[in-house]
Order: C-alpha cells, then sequence, then structure tokens
C-alpha cells in the first residue's frame, strides 16, 4: 500500500508535465521535452513526424527511463523511423511501471507528408492500463495531428494530442487535447537553440526551452528547463560509428532526479544538412 500511494502521489503531482499518450525521448528529461529538428531522433518523430530524415534514412533507438529514482516507476522505450520519398513514417512502444503493480503500455504510430518547407502528419496511439492483483487492464485509442516548417535556420512544429479525447471506461474523466508549439534556432552549426509551449484545457501552460551544443564530431552537450511545474536538466550524446549512446537527467526540486540512459543507430543519411531542398 505504501508504494501505491507513491505512485499515485507523484502521479498527481507530475499530471501537468506528463501526458500517457506523449512518447517519450530520449533528450526530453535534459532538455524540457523541446525536440530537436535538425538532429533527428525516431522517438521525436514518433511524436511530431516533421521532415528531418533525408530520403532513404531511418533511425531506431531504445532507451531506459527511472522517473525520481524509484523502479516502480521505470519506463522502457523502443522506436523507429524511415523516410521513403515525400513521407516520414514513425513507430513507437513502451511501457511504464510494472505489470504486477501498475503499467501502462502505449503503441504509436506517426506518418508525414513533406512537400516544400511544409510537413503534415498524423498520429494512431493505443493505450492499455493494467492494475495488479487481478483487476485486469483498461484500453483507449486516439489520434493526433501535426504540421511542421522548415527553414534553413529555424524549424516550428505544432501537435495536437488526444483529439477524440479517449476515455479507459465509460464513467472515467476524459483525457483532454494537448497541443505543444516547439521551435529550434541552429546558431552557425555549432549550436541549437529549443523551446516548447504546452497547453490543455483547465490546465496552465507549461513553458520550457533548451540548449544543444556540439562539443565535436564525437559528442554533443544538451541542456534545458521546464516550467510548471519547475524542473531543469542536461545530459551528454556520445556519437559511435552510425550511432550514439546517450545519458539525460532532470532535477524536481521537491521529487527528486529523474535518469534516461538510450542507444540509438541510423543510416548516413539520416541527419541531412538543413540546406538541403525537400523533395516530393
Amino acid at each position: 500500500m505504501k508504494v501505491i500511494g507513491t505512485a499515485l502521489i507523484i502521479g498527481i503531482a507530475v499530471t501537468p508535465a506528463v501526458s500517457a499518450y506523449d512518447f517519450m525521448t530520449s533528450r526530453g528529461a535534459g532538455m524540457g521535452r523541446t525536440l530537436v529538428f535538425s538532429r533527428p531522433a525516431a522517438s521525436a518523430l514518433v511524436n511530431l513526424p516533421a521532415a528531418g530524415l533525408a530520403p532513404g534514412g531511418w533511425h531506431i533507438e531504445g532507451g531506459y527511463n527511472r522517473r525520481f529514482e524509484l523502479a516502480d516507476l521505470d519506463q522502457l522505450y523502443l522506436a523507429a523511423a524511415y523516410r521513403v520519398r515525400s513521407f516520414t513514417l514513425a513507430l513507437g512502444a513502451s511501457q511504464f511501471g510494472r505489470t504486477d503493480l501498475y503499467a501502462e503500455q502505449l503503441i504509436k504510430g506517426s506518418v508525414g507528408v513533406s512537400r516544400g518547407r511544409v510537413t503534415a502528419g498524423a498520429s494512431l496511439s493505443a493505450l492499455q492500463v493494467q492494475i495488479g492483483d487481478g483487476y485486469g487492464g483498461l484500453r483507449a485509442a486516439t489520434l493526433g495531428a501535426s504540421v511542421a516548417l522548415r527553414w534553413p535556420r529555424f524549424h516550428l512544429g505544432l501537435s495536437g494530442d488526444n483529439l477524440t479525447r479517449p476515455r479507459l471506461f465509460e464513467y472515467s474523466l476524459p483525457s483532454e487535447p494537448q497541443f505543444a508549439l516547439y521551435g529550434e534556432f541552429e546558431g552557425g552549426g555549432s549550436y541549437s537553440i529549443t523551446g516548447r509551449v504546452t497547453w490543455e484545457r483547465l490546465q496552465s501552460p507549461q513553458f520550457a526551452f533548451g540548449q544543444l551544443i556540439r562539443l565535436s564530431p564525437r559528442g554533443d552537450f544538451f541542456w534545458g528547463v521546464a516550467f510548471n511545474p519547475l524542473e531543469y536538466g542536461g545530459g551528454i550524446e556520445v556519437n559511435v560509428l552510425s550511432g550514439s549512446i546517450g545519458y539525460a537527467a532532470s532535477v524536481h526540486p521537491v521529487l527528486g532526479v529523474t535518469h534516461t540512459v538510450s542507444f540509438s543507430y541510423g543510416s548516413k543519411s539520416a541527419r541531412p544538412k538543413s540546406k538541403e531542398p525537400e523533395e516530393f
């Protein structure tokens, strides 16, 4: 009962910052859940399938997250993305929690189509909640949509999740639609500045910003801050051949530290120069 009570208290505390249908990303904990459009990751493309991959490019990614240093809040994820001509396809699966206590399993697929500087996308999310001690499971599904704009040094994206207001069971409160506006400015190739605004009905908007610094061809450093609730963090990625190994962490002043360890691998065409024209 103590473990269940702790999990419920933390769940209530972080509700404004976490959506069950929002797929976790490798850099999210360290960058205030902002997105880096110029360095596409499969997990980020699941949430917003922008035109970050070059035609024929692919990327796979997996990771482990421990929220507030509690084993009962562990999360595992695996994601893959591929671009064929003007279409970007991404698929991710994750599990949060423990099946003998409380667990959430999420499968989310996205598709985006690019023309010129614009990418329009749609997503389908399926969530299963398992409660231990023989209480069974609950299931729900929802749709999302997104649009992204790309210039040589500036990227902008808008996404909407939970657009169908899904319910886990007939009399439960619906999940309200959640909208997020993302931006990135590339500073001459050595760094990027990112930002995010997230809002939904009955909740105050959440603001965040971050920065990715390219230390060398071997690795990157990143940091970020999110508000309402306040969390700040950072991390590092080490490039190995066509992949990378990453670590990100964030600190909540009351609840403690969250850790994310990730790995990724992709084709050499997975990270094009932003000045390359789009092909339809």
